[in-house]
């Protein structure tokens, strides 16, 4: 490079810092107001289920108004109604189900309508209690094609179906009548909502919703007393994929008809097609739930249990808790232990500084104004300017910041959501391997020089998290209805990036800078221990993501210690792969002999980066979780260096006692 491009590249250096420098002031105004949102969103509900409910009160011979007193007592604001099936109600002895001429066969056929006549290709539910009949028969007659209703002293409803040619047939036939929803128990409905709890319903999905079913079931949700917020039942949304039809469920609960708005819930860890949809067409009107089945509850106790329930509420904003309980198969044992165990969660919940409400409440909103968004962008743009100046490509710097910056601003005006995710993407991938280049040198350091390289090289990769924070901050990241993209991708580009730029790049030779690099591998045996953990480091990449993935009994106890010792539990690729590795490679020099090191240090600064694409988690949390990775990264990555220079010092000693053997 002569010394006019020289002069270029520094003024080229200059001028994509500034720009960067005034998008990460522009997004720290962005973290400041959400910093606030955050402390306000401090309002937790407690729920039951209301089948929980009396259960308890009968398995201990409570009335229902002394079991729901108990409830309140500690906490406990909501009760959750599940919307019954005709499965519930035959279970109930409300309905029984026949088909084709075997209805002649039962005990009620005397009562049924003389118009009925039998056909092999009906199902027959009969409704065997009158105080339910109105109820059923909309519901079976709005919801399924083509149904008949015969009334009587034991009304009717025919429902068409093929006809069944064997017993597999016959009971599938049933088994998909069954599991219709026919609305809910209206006499416990009333009964707990005058004992002062909120109802949450939770509505079962059916094929082809028409305007008149949705209406039904619409207007049975809204004249509900004390409601909450609507829950759905099934993996797809009523009338999903029909987008037409999904924005006229939007239209009856949104309230431009009536007036009267509806929450809609979701859960956590619960894939739901459609709802993600159907909250962005409710303005993101969504309270967010996790709950414990009661098949888990049977691995939990009470002080795990709590443990999960505070983590979901401190660092994944869950407002909403359905809380199953201990035991509930067999309600006359554990009332006790129940008892207490909501009152513990009470106690930590208000500890933790939390307001325990009777109904949600919608996060506040981050304003970010459309010239913030530009400079954010741009600021990314200027980041992959610099890489390109890494490279030495000062005319392609300036080309590349062009192009990015054109299409950026272009995407924004175009489709504004894709953009800022896009974007964010960009910048998790730019400043981790801007860091790296900057910082990756390949002269050996101090110990305590190595330290002050790793927390520069994490301040550089740190823009990152600050753009992307300022990118994603909407109500539409924080309740998960949308979510940061590309999350592997985020963790491949820079693994890939950084070795290929600073060992291979300008490389006369390509594939004898290659064999060279493997043969250092070898050569430096000590190197080959690094190299099994940095696999090790891959096989943590493969379980990044916003899921939970299984965690073997010791990493789970690693994870509670820490967890209980620092408050927030640090991330694991940080702490134990990144941050020690990054040192090992400073204290040693970032040369071709140890690229192999390159590796696990890069997964610790994506990993710094994508603690914050978990935009539903409280930026203090994040924060708090990344210092305590330093601290625990820092002091391992000191004792890494130690037992490696022993190790390499017992070898040498061992080499020259070999030597003089020979």
């Amino acid at each position: 490079m002569g010394e006019r491009d020289i002069v270029k590249s520094k003024g080229l250096k200059k001028f994509a810092w500034i720009l960067v420098a005034i998008s990460v002031l522009c997004s720290l105004t962005i973290w400041a107001q959400r910093i606030g949102v955050e402390k306000e969103y401090n309002h937790v509900q407690m729920v039951v289920n209301s089948n929980d409910v009396y259960a308890l009160a009968n398995g201990n011979q409570l009335t229902t108004a002394e079991m729901v007193e108990m409830l309140q007592e500690r906490g406990v604001s909501a009760a959750l109604f599940k919307e019954l099936s005709i499965a519930d109600l035959k279970n109930r002895g409300i309905v029984s189900l026949e088909v084709g001429h075997l209805l002649k066969k039962a005990d009620y056929y005397e009562q049924v309508s003389e118009d009925l006549e039998t056909n092999q290709a009906m199902l027959y539910v009969a409704i065997l209690d009158k105080k339910w009949e109105e109820q059923i028969a909309a519901h079976l007659q709005y919801k399924l094609a083509g149904t008949i209703y015969y009334e009587g002293e034991v009304s009717v409803i025919a429902v068409p179906v093929m006809v069944p040619t064997g017993e597999g047939e016959f009971n599938s036939l049933q088994n998909a009548v069954k599991e219709i929803g026919v609305g809910f128990d209206w006499q416990q409905i009333e009964e707990l909502s005058s004992l002062g709890l909120s109802i949450i319903p939770q509505v079962r999905s059916w094929d082809n919703p028409s305007d008149l079913s949705l209406r039904l079931v619409m207007n049975e949700i809204k004249a509900m007393p004390n409601l909450s917020y609507l829950l759905f039942n099934d993996k797809d949304i009523p009338g999903y994929p029909d987008e037409s039809v999904m924005r006229k469920l939007a239209d009856f609960l949104n309230g431009s008809q009536d007036g009267k708005p509806v929450t809609i819930g979701t859960i956590e860890f619960t894939d739901q097609h459609g709802l993600s949809q159907l909250g962005v067409l409710l303005n993101k009107n969504v309270v967010r739930m996790h709950t414990i089945s009661n098949g888990e509850m049977s691995k939990y106790d009470l002080n795990s249990a709590l443990d999960r329930w505070m983590l979901a509420v401190r660092e994944r904003n869950m407002r909403s808790l359905l809380v199953r309980f201990f035991d509930i198969d067999t309600p006359a044992v554990g009332l006790n232990e129940n008892l207490l165990y909501l009152e513990t969660l009470q106690n930590e919940l208000l500890a933790k500084g939390f307001t325990l409400d009777e109904n949600y409440e919608k996060p506040g909103s981050v304003q970010v104004n459309v010239w913030l968004l530009r400079l954010l962008g741009i600021g990314v743009a200027a980041g992959a300017m610099l890489i390109v100046l890494e490279m030495r490509l000062p005319k392609l710097s300036l080309v590349t910041f062009v192009l990015a910056s054109v299409l950026w601003l272009g995407l924004l005006a175009v489709s504004p959501v894709m953009a800022r995710k896009l974007m964010a993407l960009a910048s998790v991938c730019v400043f981790p391997t801007l860091g790296c280049l900057l910082m990756m040198k390949p002269e050996g350091k101090s110990i305590g020089k190595t330290i002050v390289s790793l927390l520069s090289m994490s301040a550089i990769s740190f823009i990152g998290a600050v753009l992307m924070v300022g990118l994603l901050a909407d109500v539409l990241f924080m309740l998960k209805l949308d979510g940061f993209v590309g999350v592997k991708l985020a963790h491949v580009i820079p693994i890939v990036a950084v070795p290929t730029i600073l060992y291979l790049w300008n490389t006369e030779n390509l594939l004898r800078t290659v064999k060279m690099l493997l043969d250092k591998t070898a050569e430096y045996k000590w190197l080959v221990i690094a190299a099994v953990i940095a696999v090790a480091g891959m096989i943590y990449l493969s379980r990044t993501g916003n899921t939970t993935a299984q965690l073997s009994t010791a990493e789970q106890l690693m994870r509670t210690y820490l967890n209980d010792i620092m408050g927030v539990r640090p991330r694991t690729k940080e702490f134990m792969i990144g941050y020690p590795f990054a040192m090992l490679l400073f204290y040693f020099g970032a040369s071709r002999k140890n690229w192999i090191l390159t590796i696990p240090a890069i997964i610790g600064q994506v990993s710094l980066v994508n603690t914050y694409a978990h935009i539903h988690t409280p930026l203090l949390i994040s924060l708090q979780r990344s210092l305590n990775g330093f601290i625990i990264g820092i002091v391992l990555g000191c004792l890494l260096i130690v037992a490696v220079k022993l190790c390499i010092e017992w070898y040498r000693k061992l080499e020259k006692i070999n030597l003089k053997g020979e």
